[in-house]
């Protein structure tokens, strides 16, 4: 019974630590796809910003 129960408690941790890490991974890829979409809205803004300084 002991030995069931440990295989149970090792799967349930490797199965709970690969889905952590997926959630991780995920969580990941969405940050960066925020980041690029803000740089990219940053770097616009710039560029209108020295478009409207240089008509001054």
């Amino acid at each position: 019974m002991k030995g069931g129960m440990t295989k149970g408690l090792i799967a349930g941790m490797l199965i709970g630590s690969a889905a952590a890490t997926m959630f991780g991974v995920m969580n990941w890829q969405t940050e960066r796809k925020w980041n690029q979409a803000a740089k990219k809205t940053g770097s616009w803004i710039s560029d209108k910003a020295d478009d409207f300084a240089r008509k001054m």
